[in-house]
């Protein structure tokens, strides 16, 4: 079953399998089928990724609480932000 799969997949081994999935559609060449199959295992890495990072946050979240080191939530804004532009 795919969701039990993901549960056992390293975010980093995600990560990688989502890249060659990407590269695999944009290079072209595959069937409708085949480009559906990948697209849809690509969805479900992604949602599998986007919980375990919020996972991972609400644990920092916590053990700053927990030590007394977290105030309110900052939003993370990228000094280079500008320069891509």
């Amino acid at each position: 079953m795919m969701t039990e799969e993901n549960n056992n997949i390293k975010f980093e081994n995600a990560l990688e399998d989502l890249e060659k999935i990407v590269n695999e559609l944009e290079k072209g060449g595959l069937s409708l089928d085949d480009s559906l199959d990948k697209f849809s295992r690509g969805m479900k890495l992604i949602k599998m990724c986007h919980s375990r990072l919020d996972k991972a946050e609400k644990k920092i979240e916590l053990v700053l609480k927990e030590n007394g080191e977290f105030g309110e939530t900052v939003d993370f804004e990228d000094d280079n932000e500008d320069e891509d532009k």
